[in-house]
């Protein structure tokens, strides 16, 4: 169902629109001029394609699944 809205109301969305366009690709711009650091070599544990994972502060769930003994 569509709801009436007054046309400032368009109006105003796109200027908004508009705004965050330019300032996504002003951070695009700063954020490809920026020099890469060079990769570090990865361990032979770790996947060449994966990122490590940070650590976590959290807990993990336990698993329900029986141990082998």
């Amino acid at each position: 169902m569509h709801v009436f809205k007054h046309p400032k109301y368009y109006e105003e969305f796109r200027k908004r629109a508009k705004a965050a366009q330019k300032e996504a690709k002003l951070k695009l711009q700063v954020a490809s001029s920026k020099p890469q650091a060079k990769p570090e070599p990865s361990s032979g544990s770790q996947d060449a394609g994966r990122k490590p994972q940070a650590p976590s502060s959290r807990v993990q769930a336990s698993s329900h699944k029986r141990q082998a003994p």
